[in-house]
């Protein structure tokens, strides 16, 4: 990311790095602070290098006077990470990986704002579309994982409902979004015995279930 004509309100050199982030030397960088919503406030920090690109800004997104959003870049301007402190508790809640040519490709979220990270979230990086979610429900690992297709649809779920750390649930879902069918492993045996479909309009469909326990439904109702 270049300066191309500079507006900012002052230039002055910072050595330290900030508590919330991976160590990182800004002594070598020149800060530049910016009045972005033009309050008369400073809320915005550039660090520029000697090629006159960023390397890293920061934001006061609320105007509390504390930074809650940090913007890395490569040496040479590609996006490296984003983190946020969305809920500005002085925690960052969000973040955001790119991979060395710039794409995206994580973003791991603390939802419930308890300090720990209970979604991960992947992604292609030549398209940018959501591949995969892995969510921890309930603080105890990872117990749902969605998937999506190529084009960034949802397109299935596997879930541990009783949290002994097996699937036994699945879930597929129409092109809108809603859902389409549950299998649930009521047996343990590691495969759906029992289906419950779904009307697009989300009203429940027939129900089937193994009699055999061959993992296919051979009775419908």
């Amino acid at each position: 990311m270049r300066i191309l004509t500079p507006v900012f309100l002052a230039v002055i050199f910072l050595g330290a790095a900030f508590s919330l982030l991976p160590a990182q030397d800004k002594s070598k960088l020149l800060k530049m602070e910016k009045d972005s919503d033009n309050d008369g406030v400073v809320d915005t920090w550039n660090y520029v290098n000697n090629q006159n690109v960023i390397e890293l800004i920061e934001q006061d997104q609320n105007g509390d006077g504390k930074i809650d959003k940090w913007r890395h870049f490569t040496p040479d301007g590609k996006p490296s990470k984003i983190l946020v402190d969305s809920d500005f508790d002085g925690d960052v809640d969000d973040s955001t990986i790119y991979d060395e040519n710039g794409n995206k490709i994580r973003a791991e979220k603390d939802t419930d704002n308890n300090d720990k990270v209970d979604q991960w979230q992947y992604f292609d990086p030549e398209s940018g579309n959501l591949l995969r979610v892995e969510i921890d429900s309930k603080g105890k690992g990872v117990d749902k994982t969605v998937f999506y297709n190529a084009g960034g649809q949802k397109e299935r779920m596997e879930a541990d409902a009783n949290g002994d750390g097996k699937v036994d649930q699945w879930v597929s879902y129409y092109p809108s979004g809603k859902m389409q069918e549950i299998g649930y492993d009521t047996d343990k045996s590691g495969k759906p015995n029992v289906w419950q479909q779904f009307n697009e309009d989300g009203s429940k469909g027939k129900a089937g279930f193994d009699t055999d326990g061959d993992g296919k439904p051979d009775k419908w109702q």
